[in-house]
């Protein structure tokens, strides 16, 4: 149990120096911002380079000879290797991605329908977010039309918001083969034990990670997390919206299949008798082969989304330029303090997560509702004070009307001062 902080200021940073960072908040000077899980807000030099890109050296990457071409497609290898440092990766086992909805789909398709076979069983926790559970339910019915009947099997959340430990032993089997689970949970904003599931389900069960609320928000090592596929979004760690990548564990990296190919796809129709495609050939005596050098090159196809990849490096830079550690300890201390003021008022009704379990470390989140005013109601009263949060099912895959919330998540923008003005409003709401 921990004791109510007794600083009126967060020690960990200047957030009155950081805001002036971010134009949304010299435009809208009054916004008290508490949507974070949902996007994050942009600094100026995330801004400047999107900016940048479309008035200055507007072309594709590596399509041609010319400079901003090549100079382009250098950048975005820049970019990669920056971020696959950024989760302790390789370059070559990263692929960018439109976010981590596209991320945890592909890993579906691209794994999943190359690799699944009759009888054979996937994990997944109903309460996680629905882009981490709905590509699995898509792919059983893919498979079922060819003939293959997989299970989907579910396991619990404790009552204090992290993973039922024994649900998930209870569930496992011989033929589990994939694991899905979040690092960071979007309502309940627990760390979620990762290490621990791993211990518990061993190395021959995959783990699918959705780090989209810890990327950017606490250290991410992959090698430390010990899982096989790491998706995340871009636009959730200060990067504009449509960017996000997947890590690709080596290990698995030969069982993958694309689930798109196009524009610089790493695939070529090599013919199998007589005949070259296109002078006579038939599908009969041709063949796809791929060259499986990376991870990235069987992923990705197409034009990439260059502004949205050049702002996610400049996002990186600006979370360096802080500080993870020093983040992390905001976000925490935030939660905490948070946390210590909602509790006074009456009628309040806690999600699980630090409400519940009372813990000493926070990442950011906290969710509630209250028993005299409904949550779109409560919403409502909040907007009209700028006070912007989130409430509703937050696209959680087990839609439970009684378990609906009113979440507030926060990033280095935010300071204890904003949480007094929310917990006012709140007071008043409610009394």
């Amino acid at each position: 149990m921990y004791c109510s902080p007794t600083k009126t200021q967060s020690p960990n940073l200047d957030v009155a120096s950081l805001r002036k960072s971010f134009p949304i908040f010299q435009t809208h000077p009054d916004l008290i911002y508490f949507d974070s899980a949902s996007t994050s807000q942009k600094p100026k030099e995330v801004i400047d380079e999107i900016v940048r890109y479309h008035s200055h050296q507007c072309s594709n990457s590596g399509r041609a000879a010319y400079s901003w071409s090549t100079q382009l497609d250098k950048s975005l290898t820049e970019v990669r290797q920056k971020m696959a440092a950024f989760i302790g990766a390789q370059a070559e086992d990263l692929a960018f991605t439109s976010g981590a909805t596209e991320s945890l789909n592909t890993v579906a398709l691209s794994w999943g329908l190359k690799n699944l076979v009759d009888g054979d069983e996937i994990m997944l926790c109903p309460k996680d977010h629905s882009s981490a559970v709905l590509p699995w339910y898509n792919l059983k019915d893919i498979l079922a039309a060819q003939g293959k009947q997989i299970k989907i099997k579910t396991f619990a959340i404790h009552e204090v918001g992290d993973y039922d430990l024994k649900s998930i032993k209870n569930a496992l089997t011989e033929r589990t083969r994939l694991i899905g689970l979040s690092h960071i949970h979007h309502v309940f904003g627990l760390d979620m034990e990762v290490s621990e599931i791993r211990d518990i389900v061993g190395t021959n069960v995959l783990i699918s990670l959705d780090a989209s609320q810890s990327v950017g928000h606490i250290k991410v090592d992959v090698q430390e997390l010990k899982v096989d596929f790491l998706s995340f979004s871009g636009h959730k760690m200060f990067a504009t919206t449509g960017t996000g990548g997947l890590w690709v564990n080596p290990r698995v990296k030969d069982s993958l299949q694309p689930c798109k190919l196009g524009g610089k796809s790493p695939a070529k129709i090599t013919p199998t008798g007589k005949g070259e495609p296109g002078e006579g050939a038939s599908e009969e005596n041709s063949e796809l082969s791929l060259d499986r050098k990376n991870t990235y090159a069987i992923l990705e196809a197409g034009t990439k989304n260059i502004a949205g990849i050049l702002s996610l490096g400049k996002a990186i830079d600006f979370i360096e330029s802080i500080g993870l550690d020093a983040i992390a300890a905001h976000l925490s201390d935030l939660t905490v303090y948070l946390y210590n003021k909602l509790v006074l008022l009456p009628g309040i009704i806690f999600a699980p997560g630090m409400g519940i379990c009372r813990c000493e470390k926070g990442f950011g989140i906290i969710a509630f509702r209250f028993e005299q005013i409904s949550n779109l109601d409560l919403s409502f009263v909040l907007d009209e004070e700028n006070i912007f949060v989130r409430s509703g099912d937050h696209c959680t895959y087990l839609k439970d009307q009684s378990e609906e919330f009113v979440r507030v998540s926060m990033h280095l923008y935010n300071s204890r001062e904003e949480i007094d003005q929310l917990v006012a409003v709140l007071a008043e709401a409610t009394g």
